[in-house]
């Protein structure tokens, strides 16, 4: 992308674009404008908000099905907040608008009149005038503050920063406001003026010379200087002498400043006090579409943005005045045909234009005016209006026609004083049609006609057939180089070359088999630059000739150029050549070969020119004929802009269909230019992106280069197109990324992304594919594995039954074994203990035995209670233990049993306590079970304790199913949790208790009573570190438990 910059001239041309209804705008009737932070233009209208990107325009109007809270479409003001909120004054209130979600909210229900200016303070604090009044919308407190009262406000503005706040009257009054005192000064501006006139000031626009640009309905433009306070009138009358009416102002550059007006526009230079009036001219396109000139905005660029009543959006930019441009208009002195030819320059300095359909023009470079020389039946006129051949020499104009021979024209006095005719054998020209004159070195004039090269012989004025090239040839150019030698183009066979002096002659033609051949044998124009390189123009392509090797070096549009049929082309002063061609003019640099093309987004009249039609006046601007009329530029004026535009995403369609904000299947929750993520499903996977760079000057010329992340590897350059299509994306996760480019193909800006998830369908998501390959896995692995389990199985149970069957005897023949021993342990330890008690009984007299034989006594005591518990033990696990239930007192039975324990507590200094409710506790219970399950509980808690054991009974006769609780509790060393069922198993002994007495059977014994009582034995784990055994034990027992 790039665009031109002209030097403004004292006759500055004026250059408008137009965007109106036929362009996508909503309504012609343009009131405001404003360009966004992020670039983008918004015109407000009769007829809804346009917002606009250089390409297509998007429009918002009210429309309460699409769920749009604007309330009217008549927008009259336009102002953006400092977050991005665009406020829209209409007719019918404030409507601000949140460009992220593209929704309208009404400011308030209170401000519901006409909306004339909208403004923001340094505060943040919202101004705007509403039906003649001025509010204050404060942003901290969402609240309304009416700043003026009982005055007409029309218009006011801030300065100083935007803290001082001044304002017009309807009655033309100038106002300070003190925002502290809330008052106003008033200072005089119209005490000349007759009551009866309307001295309404439409428009106040602060300078930074300390001075106000007024623009009234009926005094036209005045200034007020803040320091002096006095007021001067700078125009009250347009050029038709009416009063001027300011709508808007505008500072363009330096001190020229711009006013819309109902008249057109006034530009004016406060430096010089020099002023131009831009008007609409009926027969001209790029003028202004509509005198109404309502709005003015400056966009980044430079260009200013002119809304009309009646003309829609006229855009004018520097860049559109770089080619100046001539074509009829129904004025005097205009251009007389569109079809230029010919141009050459006389001796006087004034230029000839032959044109294809108006005759004969000579142009003042000065004065920019045209005099036109039309064929009449007169004595004096030029015989055609299709001219072909120029050639001006000395004070003669040779003028070479279509079908109707030549004319020799007196430039003086400009009249036709000669005429050939192919039909006057007199002068012995052959051919009526005349493509082209040149003088040679030598003095020859040489005409290329329809049939034939002619040469003129000045003594006899006639002409003869040249023998140095072939006859009843079309000839369309003729060229003479710097060594003498005439290159002469034909029409359909090849370029011929002849030197006069050398008598060296030559045809060289196009050869489809040899690239360095010439490209095309249908010539154009022939020329030699300033480095004596020739070049020739054919409808193959642009030539370079090598005449060394009498080859060529071809460009073609594989080279940049925008087409192949080469017209004409010229050399500036800086050895730039200029090429014009059916699809624009392109600019060359021969050293780097680099090409950039011009066309009419860039200010042509047309992109098509003409043929052989270019010239450089001694000044070194260059001239162009086309097919719409003649252009003329300075290239020293050329410049590259240094602007980079944003590019933004500013449409998404799904199937054709443009994706709306929240609507339903659409995966757009705000705005796509805002969006950076978007995620479709799958059946949303043929989709387009639009997008644009946020360039006004000629967008149409911008080219981009995009790629999507995920699918393409390399960068995919687009010359024009700005809309990409996607068919059938693939699920995935891609990434579209598109950046602006220049000719050489490098970037330019910033590069926009857009993140794209494509979700699968359920049936082709990851998570069904793990689905599929799992169930597939599973299948496989249950079909293989079942035989397998099966057999397994199989042999598992035969294995089981025989090892059931031998552990059962074995474990029976343990059993035998251990009853054997415990009875045969028993029987002599009962023989002992008898004697023993009696030998006791006889010999209290001697201590000594009596304690050797007590020491005896208990471990025999020991040994009896410990075969007890063994033979108790093998009943349980052989279901042999018989239980007889019968009600007892549980309280009685463990106070008994407590005391039983008193003195061995006693003897090892250990605090044995006892807790029991004050009512006795009555359950079905087995006395004999009950008791041993107390004793070993009561046991192992003296054996290991430290200093107490505590003996809790607990009963809770609310409970649905009561039941006794017996806590042993001891603080002894404690038992890990780790250890929780371990100590109930037979036999099982801590490492820290092996020093103590036991067998590691009294709690495993315990546990099996107390499941034949129908309950549960558990060790407690407690906060208070200390081992607690708990004994729940039913107080009723059933018949089925009972007969258990």
């Amino acid at each position: 992308m790039y665009a031109l910059w002209a030097v403004a001239l004292k006759s500055q041309p004026y250059y408008f674009t137009h965007y109106q209804v036929e362009q996508g705008l909503s309504n012609n009737a343009v009131l405001c404008s404003l360009q966004d932070s992020k670039g983008f233009m918004w015109f407000g209208t009769k007829d809804g908000l346009n917002r606009f990107d250089g390409y297509t325009f998007k429009v918002f109007q009210n429309d309460p099905s699409a769920g749009s809270l604007l309330g009217s479409n008549y927008i009259r003001a336009l102002h953006e907040s400092r977050d991005g909120k665009i406020w829209v004054g209409t007719d019918q209130g404030i409507y601000i608008f949140d460009p992220a979600f593209e929704q309208f909210r009404l400011l308030h229900a209170s401000i519901v009149d006409e909306i004339l200016d909208i403004r923001e303070d340094h505060t943040g604090d919202i101004w705007f005038i509403s039906d003649l009044v001025l509010y204050q919308y404060k942003t901290k407190t969402d609240s309304i503050v009416q700043v003026s009262h009982k005055i007409n406000v029309s218009a006011f503005c801030f300065t100083n920063n935007a803290q001082e706040v001044w304002l017009s009257t309807t009655h033309g009054q100038l106002l300070q406001y003190n925002r502290h005192t809330e008052k106003f000064t008033s200072y005089p501006i119209f005490e000349d003026a007759l009551p009866s006139v309307d001295h309404w000031i439409e428009k106040i626009y602060y300078t930074s010379g300390n001075q106000f640009i007024l623009g009234t309905r009926k005094h036209g433009i005045k200034l007020f200087d803040l320091i002096s306070h006095s007021c001067k009138s700078l125009l009250s009358r347009d050029n038709k002498n009416e009063a001027i009416f300011v709508r808007d102002i505008i500072h363009h550059k330096d001190q020229e400043y711009w006013f819309a007006t109902e008249s057109g526009i006034v530009v004016y230079d406060m430096q010089t006090d020099i002023h131009t009036f831009l008007t609409r001219e009926k027969d001209d396109p790029w003028s202004l579409a509509d005198n109404a000139v309502y709005t003015f905005c400056k966009d980044q660029e430079g260009a200013i943005w002119v809304g009309t009543y009646f003309g829609g959006i006229n855009y004018y930019s520097k860049t559109n005045t770089f080619f100046e441009k001539f074509f009829p208009k129904d004025i005097p002195n205009a251009i007389s045909g569109y079809a230029v030819r010919e141009i050459v320059a006389d001796k006087y300095g004034k230029i000839w234009v032959g044109t294809e359909d108006g005759g004969l023009n000579r142009f003042d470079p000065k004065t920019t005016s045209f005099t036109n020389f039309k064929p009449s039946r007169q004595a004096g006129s030029i015989a055609h209006s299709n001219i072909h051949g120029l050639l001006a020499t000395g004070d003669t104009l040779w003028i070479g026609t279509f079908e109707h021979g030549l004319d020799l024209l007196d430039i003086p006095t400009g009249k036709v004083f000669q005429h050939y005719n192919a039909d006057d054998t007199r002068g012995a020209l052959g051919n009526n049609f005349i493509f082209n004159i040149l003088k040679t070195k030598r003095g020859n004039i040489l005409l290329a006609t329809g049939r034939g090269l002619y040469s003129y012989n000045p003594v006899t004025r006639s002409f003869s057939r040249s023998s140095d090239v072939p006859n009843y040839i079309f000839y369309t150019t003729l060229f003479e180089d710097n060594e003498g030698t005439i290159w002469v183009g034909t029409w359909r066979d090849g370029l011929f070359y002849f030197n006069p002096s050398t008598k060296k002659k030559g045809r060289l033609t196009h050869d489809p088999t040899n690239f360095n051949s010439i490209s095309s044998n249908r010539v154009n124009r022939i020329f030699q630059d300033s480095k004596n390189q020739i070049w020739i123009a054919t409808e193959g392509g642009l030539c370079k000739f090598n005449t060394k090797s009498t080859s060529f070096t071809r460009f073609d549009k594989h080279n940049g150029l925008p087409s192949n049929l080469i017209l004409s082309f010229m050399e500036d002063n800086a050895g730039i050549l200029w090429i014009s061609t059916s699809k624009g003019l392109v600019r060359l640099d021969p050293e780097s070969n680099d090409m950039k093309v011009f066309t009419r987004a860039n200010g042509l009249l047309s992109d098509q020119f003409n043929y052989n039609s270019s010239y450089k006046d001694e000044s070194g601007n260059l001239y162009f004929g086309s097919v719409k009329g003649l252009i003329r530029f300075d290239p020293r004026n050329y410049r590259e802009t240094d602007y980079q535009a944003p590019v933004y995403i500013t449409g998404f369609q799904v199937h054709n269909q443009e994706l709306r904000i929240g609507t339903e299947d659409s995966p757009l929750r705000s705005s796509i230019i805002f969006t950076k993520t978007i995620k479709l499903k799958y059946n949303q996977s043929t989709f387009s992106i639009d997008f644009a760079a946020l360039s006004f000057t000629s967008p149409t010329m911008t080219e981009y280069a995009y790629k999507m992340e995920g699918l393409d590897k390399e960068w995919v350059r687009l010359k024009k197109n700005r809309k990409v299509y996607f068919t059938n994306m693939a699920p995935g996760k891609y990434t579209f990324i598109v950046n602006v480019v220049d000719s050489k193909g490098s970037f330019k800006g910033k590069e926009t992304k857009l993140y794209i998830e494509i979700s699968p369908p359920f049936w082709a998501s990851t998570a069904a594919y793990l689905f599929y390959f799992a169930l597939v896995v599973a299948i496989i692995y249950y079909s293989i594995n079942s035989y397998d389990r099966k057999i397994k199985e199989r042999n598992r149970r035969r294995l089981d039954t025989i090892k059931h069957q031998r552990e059962k005897t074995l474990y029976q023949a343990k059993i035998d074994f251990f009853t054997l021993i415990v009875h045969e342990i028993r029987t002599p330890l009962t023989l002992i203990k008898a004697p023993l008690e009696k030998v006791i009984q006889m010999i209290n007299a001697t201590p000594a035995v009596k304690r050797n034989l007590e020491l005896i006594e208990r471990n025999t005591e020991r040994l009896i209670t410990l075969s007890g518990q063994l033979l108790d033990f093998r009943k349980v696990e052989a279901n042999g233990f018989s239980l007889s239930f019968k009600k007892v007192d549980i309280t009685d039975l463990l106070s008994e049993t407590y005391s039983s324990f008193r003195l061995s507590a006693e003897k090892k200094k250990v605090q044995l306590s006892l807790h029991v409710p004050q009512e006795h506790i009555y359950a079905d219970m087995d006395s004999e079970a009950f008791v041993k399950i107390i004793t070993n509980l009561m046991d192992n808690a003296i054996k290991y304790c430290h200093s107490f054991v505590r003996v809790y009974l607990e009963y809770d006769s609310l409970a649905t199913s009561a039941q006794i609780k017996i806590r042993v509790v001891n603080d002894g060393p404690l038992i890990p949790k780790e250890m929780r069922e371990k100590i109930f198993e037979p036999f099982y002994r801590m490492k820290e208790g092996i020093h103590k007495q036991g067998t590691g059977i009294g709690l495993a014994l315990s546990r099996s009573m107390a499941e034949l009582l129908n309950g549960s034995l558990e060790l407690q784990f407690t906060d208070d570190n200390l081992n607690t055994f708990i004994l729940i034990l039913p107080q009723m027992q059933t018949d089925n438990e009972r007969e258990k």
